[in-house]
């Protein structure tokens, strides 16, 4: 039984490490790009997205995310998340949609002092459930500007 878990662990480290993003950071964000080979949950058709195509997404968030935001779901008791985008660590994915548009599924998390340090949000779609707005994404279409599909996580 022992020999099948090292066997599996190091199947998914293999798998994991196949698909690791790129780390792309500079003094205004800090992003991981993941491949388009990365499948978690994703539609079928998916691409890799290019550095000017995130730096175009991060502009559309600081201009447009508070217009979506504006309901201000499950941001009570956790943070605004316009008010601080500058404390989340964002992931991107690319996929086309079925009118063949190219959209960005950007997964935000806050980050804390260490975690850009250990890298493992390089390796895997950071998925939580509960914890308020300290984690939500987003949707973004290259093709139409439109920044839409704005989801919060709630709370236990």
């Amino acid at each position: 039984m022992k020999k099948l878990l090292k066997v599996l662990v190091c199947l998914i480290s293999f798998i994991s490490s196949s698909q690791e993003a790129e780390h792309f950071k500079t003094s205004d964000f800090n992003v991981a790009i993941f491949p388009a080979e990365y499948e978690d949950l994703l539609p079928p058709n998916r691409f890799t997205p290019s550095h000017e195509q995130v730096i175009t997404a991060e502009k559309v968030l600081k201009t447009k995310l508070e217009k979506l935001n504006y309901l201000l779901t499950n941001q009570s008791s956790s943070p605004v998340i316009h008010k601080n985008l500058n404390k989340y660590l964002r992931q991107y994915f690319g996929y086309i949609n079925e009118k063949g548009q190219h959209i960005l599924l950007i997964n935000c998390f806050w980050k804390n002092a260490d975690q850009s340090d250990k890298k493992y949000w390089l390796n895997g779609r950071i998925s939580v459930l509960d914890g308020g707005s300290f984690y939500w994404n987003v949707k973004y279409n290259l093709d139409t500007g439109e920044l839409f599909d704005l989801e919060v996580n709630g709370y236990a």
